[in-house]
């Protein structure tokens, strides 16, 4: 804008200069034309800028390491006038915040959620002398979702895999059941009605839960960039491992909130959790293995002692 005001401010020391040297007719006009343009060019841009839209694109949902990138659409009824804007990302979970130019690849070196706004959009007129400040579009949140990262199975987790079930005390829904002879007492709607037929016997699916005991994840949400990247990978990598051999598992997470937890049955949960602890403040101090739980196997993300 500062080049295109001094270009003016030159073609309009000329026009006088060249005026006052011959004052003719045409460099009369002239002048005026020059004094006036400026006038001419905010009203004809007006329209266009108060029809003037934009549109911020990008992904909601990113692998950590893509090339994924922002897009930023402007749209007029008239023809576009000039357009300026940058593209303002801030880190809530740290404070941290920078900016970057429209249609430049997003930051997914680390994961994370982010917020993701226009940074003082402005719209000039076709001479490009005056700037007016327009509407931004809404903020956009951003999760960067961590890659797994291996573990070393914990050798005294395979004796814990070993499935049990016993009765689910109060019956109610289950995922597993067992089949046996009706018992005075019995909840009628759970009789299977088609095997009793059968069998010329009443026959019930009696609610089963498993009897493996708490399985316990714990870790403290704290550390760099890339030791979270670590610790949410390492998360991530185990529960699906649970989850694959039919596990159910607690989480305990330390964050500044205090302790939170889960309890993970599936991969949706798991995923839910991850995208959780991505926009949770850190744990300034502490660490939750110091924390009593009571569990039959224990196991701290991040850090080199397990417990059984």
């Amino acid at each position: 804008m500062a080049k295109q005001r001094i270009i003016y401010f030159l073609a309009l020391v000329g026009c006088v200069v060249f005026y006052m040297a011959y004052q003719l007719w045409f460099s009369w006009v002239l002048l005026q034309v020059v004094v006036f343009l400026p006038l001419m060019s905010l009203l004809l841009s007006f329209v266009a800028i108060l029809s003037l839209r934009t549109d911020l694109v990008v992904a909601p949902i990113m692998p950590m390491g893509s090339a994924e990138r922002i897009q930023l659409n402007v749209f007029s009824k008239l023809s576009l006038p000039p357009y300026s804007s940058k593209i303002h990302i801030t880190k809530p979970t740290t404070g941290e915040s920078w900016q970057i130019k429209s249609d430049a690849e997003f930051p997914t070196e680390h994961c994370g959620k982010f917020y993701v706004e226009l940074y003082k959009p402005r719209a000039c007129d076709y001479l490009g002398l005056f700037h007016i400040r327009i509407r931004k579009p809404a903020r956009q949140t951003v999760l960067v979702l961590p890659k797994p990262v291996e573990l070393e199975i914990p050798p005294n987790l395979y004796g814990r895999l070993a499935q049990s079930w016993r009765p689910k005390p109060g019956g109610g829904y289950a995922e597993n059941h067992e089949i046996r002879q009706f018992r005075p007492g019995d909840n009628l709607n759970n009789i299977h009605w088609k095997l009793s037929a059968k069998v010329d016997d009443l026959m019930v699916r009696e609610p089963m839960e498993s009897a493996r005991g708490l399985m316990l994840l714990t870790m403290d949400l704290n550390g760099t960039a890339a030791e979270l990247d670590t610790k949410l990978g390492q998360l991530l990598w185990l529960g699906r491992w649970l989850l694959e051999r039919e596990v159910t598992f607690d989480l305990r997470v330390l964050t500044a909130n205090g302790i939170e937890g889960w309890t993970i049955q599936n991969d949706d949960e798991m995923d839910i959790c991850i995208q959780t602890l991505l926009g949770t403040p850190f744990a300034k101090e502490g660490s939750i293995r110091e924390q009593a739980f009571h569990a039959v196997w224990r196991y701290h993300i991040g850090g080199k002692q397990n417990e059984g």
